[in-house]
């Protein structure tokens, strides 16, 4: 017997709506059956319910204790976005890398640990800070999974500097060789540092204080490195035949500079730069020929041990090295981030990393530190 029209449609309709049926049986059996959903749903939950729990006791805690360096630029839009988003206060010590290890010294002789982290040097983090063995492994506090992800992060890999994984470098500026006086010094007046030698540069140099932790013997250092010890030792004494002046204060440097008393002036503060140049100071980056140094000013961290507010200092550090955290700091004191989710429109392009140019690693860290024996023999008077 044939079957009508209508008779086929209703058979077909009701095949496929079996079929569809199965399928979906099929498919929630093949759920319930494989384990690893659940786990991962089970894992996500975990992960919500520390991180939960570590927001409410960040809050209880309520203050976060941070020793820096060089960032006040930095301090108000940190401490105003993160108070809005968690409610807890960030407090800044600030001073010059040497007063900011000393006074960490001072503390823990006297059995006081006041500072929760630090944003500091790499050198001074790494060479200075961490021997004191007072900072802790960083991974373990790390909870936010983009953070964890190595495609996050510049060279494919989270920017822990040391063996220990106790410091990471959450900032990395290609370091011009110097600043100068944009209305005096032509643009390729200055090229290369054998320029830098020539006679009537004599007693117009400026120098920051090359013989303590900064941007100076990291200077000395790339060109140490660059060309030997030879070479690198008869050009520090050409130099310091220039009769450079030394200073420690950074800000007076740039005023200085600005002002036309020095028309160059080495081992700058990059941060100091930016806050210059944004209130139109006739300054202008010193790019020299020679190999630049990467360095994270003070793009650092380090949490220390038995810190006074553990919870909210976790907070803070998972904040800040989110892609919100890291673009608050870029914009504020002018340098990349070493994630590379962050923008780089405001940048000096002057200031963003080459393939060409050299990250910190321990053996070149310790290179800077011997600059600073170096330095004090070659730029210093006797007894100072």
């Amino acid at each position: 017997m044939k079957m009508g029209i209508n008779e086929v449609k209703t058979k077909v309709f009701c095949r496929l709506f079996h079929l569809m049926g199965l399928g979906l049986l099929l498919m929630a059996f093949s759920f319930f059956l494989n384990p690893l959903p659940a786990k991962e749903a089970l894992a996500a939950a975990a992960s919500s319910q520390e991180w939960d729990e570590l927001v409410r006791q960040a809050k209880k805690e309520g203050t976060v204790s941070i020793y820096a360096t060089a960032i006040q630029p930095a301090v108000l839009p940190l401490r105003n976005a993160f108070k809005a988003k968690y409610g807890i206060d960030l407090e800044f010590v600030q001073g010059r890398p040497a007063e900011v290890v000393a006074k960490l010294s001072s503390e823990r002789s006297a059995g006081l640990s006041l500072a929760d982290l630090g944003h500091l040097g790499e050198t001074t983090s790494a060479m200075d800070i961490k021997p004191m063995k007072i900072t802790q492994s960083l991974p373990n506090l790390l909870l936010s999974s983009d953070i964890k992800d190595p495609r996050n992060w510049i060279n494919g890999s989270l920017p822990l500097l040391d063996k220990e994984n106790h410091v990471l470098m959450f900032t990395a500026m290609a370091i011009p060789h110097g600043v100068v006086s944009s209305e005096i010094v032509k643009e390729n007046e200055l090229v290369s540092f054998a320029d830098l030698l020539e006679p009537k540069w004599k007693g117009k140099i400026v120098f920051s204080d090359p013989s303590i932790s900064g941007t100076s013997p990291n200077f000395l250092a790339a060109h140490y490195k660059a060309f030997g010890e030879q070479k690198a030792l008869a050009d520090f004494k050409k130099l310091a035949a220039q009769e450079p002046v030394i200073t420690r204060d950074q800000r007076q440097m740039m005023e200085w500079v600005a002002r036309g008393k020095y028309l160059v002036g080495l081992g700058q503060s990059t941060a100091l730069f930016a806050e210059f140049k944004r209130a139109q100071a006739p300054v202008r980056l010193l790019n020299l020929r020679e190999p630049r140094q990467i360095s994270g000013g003070p793009g650092n961290l380090v949490v220390f041990s038995n810190n006074p507010h553990p919870k909210a200092a976790q907070l803070y550090v998972n904040w800040l090295l989110s892609k919100e955290g890291l673009t608050i700091w870029s914009k504020a004191l002018g340098y990349p981030a070493t994630r590379v989710d962050v923008g780089q429109e405001w940048l000096d392009p002057m200031t963003i990393p080459r393939t060409t140019d050299v990250f910190p690693d321990e053996e070149h860290m310790k290179l800077r530190v011997k600059m600073r024996k170096i330095a004090a023999e070659i730029f210093l008077p006797p007894g100072k």
